[in-house]
This record gives C-alpha cells, sequence and structure tokens, in this order.
C-alpha cells in the first residue's frame, strides 16, 4: 500500500508538470499568433505608407517639373519684356534701364573691409528693405520701368495733342501768299508777311490745329475777324480775315474743331484765311506745321497700341 502511495506520487508531479508545460506552450503558441499577426498587419501598414510616400513623392517630382517649366516659361516671358521696354525706350529717345543687381550665385562683390557690420540705424528706412531677388523682383523692377513709360507716353501724348500739325483750312484750298518777305498787294510796296495766306471759297471751315484755348476773339482793322489759340508750351496760332467765328474767348478747342468760316473780312482781297504760327512771342514760317498728321506719330502708335 505505501509503495504504491509513494508511486502515484511523482506520477501526479509530472502529470502536472506536463500540463503546466502544455498551458506555458499554449501561452507562447498564443502569444507567438498576436506577434505574429501584429507584425503581419504593421508589415502592411508600412508596405501601405511607404507606396502612399512614394506616391506622394512622384506627384511632388511632377509638381517640380510643372513648376520648373512654368518659372522657364516666365523668365523667357520676362526677356520679351525687357527687349520690349528696350525698344520702346529707343522709340522714345529714352535712356535704357539701369542694369539689375545680381542675385544668388551669380552676384559678386568685395567685402566690406574694416568697416565691420553695417549698422542699420545709419541706413535711410527706403535702403534697408531688401529687395526681392529672382522673377519677383524682375517683375517688380518691369512694372515700375513701364510705369515710368506710360507717364513718359501720356506726356508726349499731350505734347502732340498741343502741337499745330494739321492744315487750318478743312476744305480744297491754296496757297497765294507765302510766308516772308513780299510786295504788298494794297501799296506794292516789299513787306514782310508774317503767315500764310491761304485762299478759298466762302464759308470753308477754318479749324484749330491742335488742342487749345481761345484766347484772343477781335474785330482788328486789318485781320478783321480774327481768333487767336494758345496750345501752350509757347505756341500759338492766328486765323485771320474770318467770314464768321464759331468760338467764344476762354473756350477749350480740340485739334480739328471748327473755329468759324472762311472770309474776307479786314484789309483782303477775296475769300482767304491769315494764318500766322508764334513761338514765344515770335513769328515763325507756318509750313512745317502743315503735314496733314491728324494721327498720332508714329512712335506713339507702337507705343500705345503694340504693349
Amino acid at each position: 500500500m505505501g509503495n504504491e502511495t509513494q508511486q502515484a506520487v511523482p506520477q501526479a508531479r509530472a502529470e502536472r508538470t506536463l500540463r503546466a508545460v502544455a498551458v506555458v506552450l499554449g501561452l507562447a503558441a498564443v502569444a507567438a499568433g498576436v506577434v505574429a499577426g501584429y507584425a503581419f498587419r504593421r508589415s502592411a501598414e508600412l508596405d501601405r505608407q511607404v507606396r502612399t510616400l512614394r506616391s506622394e513623392r512622384a506627384a511632388l517630382e511632377r509638381r517640380l517639373a510643372a513648376s520648373e517649366a512654368e518659372l522657364s516659361g516666365l523668365r523667357q516671358g520676362l526677356d520679351r519684356i525687357r527687349e520690349a521696354e528696350a525698344r520702346i525706350r529707343e522709340w522714345l529717345g529714352l535712356d535704357p534701364p539701369e542694369p539689375q543687381e545680381a542675385s544668388g550665385t551669380d552676384a559678386r562683390g568685395g567685402g566690406q573691409g574694416s568697416l565691420g557690420e553695417v549698422d542699420l540705424s545709419a541706413v535711410a528706412p527706403a535702403d534697408r528693405t531688401a529687395p526681392a531677388l529672382g522673377p519677383a523682383g524682375d517683375v517688380d523692377a518691369l512694372a515700375d520701368g513701364f510705369e515710368a513709360l506710360a507717364g513718359r507716353v501720356r506726356a508726349l501724348r499731350r505734347t502732340w495733342d498741343r502741337t499745330p500739325a494739321i492744315s487750318p483750312v478743312d476744305g480744297e484750298h491754296w496757297i497765294s501768299s507765302g510766308f516772308g518777305w513780299r510786295r504788298s498787294p494794297f501799296t506794292g510796296r516789299r513787306e514782310f508777311h508774317n503767315g500764310l495766306d491761304m485762299a478759298g471759297r466762302e464759308g470753308t471751315p477754318v479749324v484749330a490745329v491742335a488742342d487749345g484755348r481761345v484766347v484772343r476773339v477781335v474785330r482788328d482793322r486789318r485781320l478783321g475777324n480774327a481768333v487767336a489759340v494758345d496750345h501752350g508750351d509757347g505756341i500759338e496760332t492766328v486765323y485771320g480775315h474770318l467770314g464768321r467765328v464759331d468760338v467764344a474767348q476762354g473756350q477749350k478747342v480740340v485739334r480739328g474743331q471748327r473755329l468759324g468760316g472762311m472770309g474776307s473780312t479786314g484789309r483782303s482781297t477775296g475769300p482767304h484765311v491769315h494764318y500766322a504760327v508764334k513761338v514765344d512771342g515770335k513769328f515763325v514760317n507756318p509750313r512745317p506745321y502743315l503735314a496733314d498728321r491728324r494721327q498720332v506719330p508714329e512712335t506713339v502708335v507702337r507705343v500705345l497700341t503694340e504693349f
């Protein structure tokens, strides 16, 4: 009986040991399964992240390539604009634009020597701001240049509008007496004629040769009904022997606007207009101002229409 009991104890211990080992192995297997599942899921997640990153990288590379192409196009456009600006300046007789400061790796220069660091408090506020570099800075510089050109063109247009440039007679006519010394049709004596006599039919329209303001409307013993227009910049035009006057003193007129009709008032031998041009108070030959240029000069046209 005692021997049977002694044999049963080791057997029971062995069984408990086996059960414990089985439990441990089972837990190990479960743990291994959990770890393997986690590792699988983590590997799949990392794989998805890698694919996503690769896709994003490819998209960024495409965007970078597109940006580089766009930047290249922008630089080419800026070059064309610079060429256009240079042509406009040449047409207008303006100085070429100042060269821009180099930026990036192309910038060259020297050190500040013993001056050391610059004290910004000693620099004018307008000069402290760093200029924009690259295409943005180029665009700003070109914009400033074109604003200056636009102002110059506007000034030229105003000057052109105020400069006599057409015939004062809007209709059939001929020059019956020129500017300079002539023999008087009344006395036969030599006299200086300070304008042009332009003959035609009675009532033929007489027009302003440029923009300006009527400064005198008079009835003169010699010129008869006469109108004087101030065009600014020291230029004044006079229209005499008018049959009728259609403007009033102080009135603003534009090139081609009717001032009156051709007549034979005052000291006259027939229907005509005495046309005179004064520059800085002195009579000058009107012939150079007779070219029928009702349109803006070609230079200004090209500036206004091409760009």
